[in-house]
């Protein structure tokens, strides 16, 4: 991820805002990790897994952004 940021200038731009110098690579690999945790579950509920299992995908998904939010101690 810290190779990522310092190559890409997008992602360094994108990068420098949104946290503290020297931590790049967390604040990277974090949006990754949630963009990676949401897709997950949208596919899931878009391809129709969550079908007869009588699963609400939203609630899948709140789950996951509330648990992201406890993984990287937000409130």
């Amino acid at each position: 991820m810290q190779t990522w940021a310092a190559t890409d200038p997008a992602v360094t731009e994108w990068v420098h805002k949104q946290t503290a110098a020297g931590a790049e690579g967390a604040a990277l690999a974090r949006a990754v990790l949630a963009w990676a945790h949401r897709h997950g579950a949208i596919s899931l509920e878009v391809s129709g897994q969550f079908d007869g299992m009588g699963h609400d995908g939203g609630t899948m998904l709140t789950a996951q952004i509330n648990a992201l939010a406890d993984a990287f101690a937000l409130d």
